[in-house]
């Protein structure tokens, strides 16, 4: 049975691209939410209630389209998630080199899809930095830089309430970033609530090094069965490439692969709703109530059934 496609990917590999589109049917409105937008692109959509954002995802699109892609995807995941918010940011355009140097919005440089091209990615250090912006201000709640002043947490949050998600491209900035980075000033690895691949793949692998105290994130790595741009053998090649970083390092995390028959290069809503009960499981709502006064430990307690 095929699933139902939720909108087709901007992503394409050819000389030209198309913009995504939603499919009927899929509510865009989210009466817990508001929508906000910042100069640069980026898109946030926060609890209604500020002082219910107990947990934030990152969410990163795919080459060639922008953060408006992924807002009525963001939307659907939100009613599900009432005390999310969500930080949709654009890659900046620059010219692609697998399509034809093509100039569009990108978080870094293809050169070719065989697994030696994938090693270049000129531009993801740039990218990696900027998400890492992102995650820092939701953790110290900072709204001194530009970044920061739309997308400024009211709520500081540990690392392990925040996730990062993507599609493709941006499922791959996703899962290096999440993996390999480390908490500003420290040598200690973001050690996040969980990281969300769709349709991605490792990038850099044999470079690829997980940062100590990372090594538990949790990983959803969706991916369809006839994905024609980004195959799904590489969900279960960059599974293998984590773990076994992980056994040399004598520990293991969750690495989840689902795939979806039929699934073209695109979203389905039975993908979006895996990621939605991925995203309840490492990032549950909480009482703000019971979180330490210090921001830098500020770790939400699950609430008991009968408090959700």
């Amino acid at each position: 049975m095929r699933p139902s496609l939720l909108f087709t990917s901007s992503l394409s590999l050819s000389s030209h691209f198309l913009h995504s589109r939603a499919v009927r049917g899929l509510s865009s409105s989210t009466a817990l939410h508001a929508i906000s937008r910042s100069d640069d692109g980026t898109v946030i959509i926060t609890p209604q209630d500020e002082s219910q954002h107990s947990a934030t995802v990152i969410l990163c699109h795919g080459l060639g389209d922008t953060a408006n892609g992924w807002v009525e995807p963001a939307q659907y995941l939100a009613n599900q998630l009432p005390h999310v918010k969500w930080i949709l940011p654009t890659a900046p355009i620059q010219p692609v080199t697998l399509n034809m140097g093509m100039s569009m919005p990108s978080w870094y440089d293809i050169v070719g899809l065989d697994s030696r091209s994938s090693e270049f990615c000129e531009g993801l250090d740039e990218s990696m930095e900027r998400i890492l912006s992102f995650v820092e201000n939701e953790v110290s709640g900072d709204d001194s830089s530009a970044t920061a002043t739309a997308t400024a947490c009211v709520n500081p949050l540990d690392y392990s309430r925040i996730v990062l998600a993507g599609f493709s491209q941006g499922g791959a900035l996703a899962l290096y970033t999440g993996m390999t980075q480390s908490r500003k000033q420290s040598n200690v690895g973001l050690g996040l609530g969980g990281i969300t691949v769709m349709s991605g793949y490792l990038p850099r692998s044999k470079a690829f090094a997980i940062a100590t105290g990372s090594e538990k994130t949790p990983i959803l790595h969706c991916h369809g069965e006839q994905d024609s741009v980004v195959p799904v053998q590489a969900a279960a090649l960059s599974k293998e490439r984590v773990s076994s970083l992980l056994k040399e390092m004598g520990s293991e995390n969750s690495y989840e692969v689902k795939t979806y028959p039929g699934l073209d290069h695109s979203v389905a809503i039975e993908e979006l709703n895996d990621v939605a009960a991925f995203l309840k499981r490492v990032i549950p709502p909480c009482r703000l109530s019971q979180r330490s006064p210090s921001p830098s430990s500020q770790v939400c307690k699950k609430m008991i059934p009968n408090q959700l």
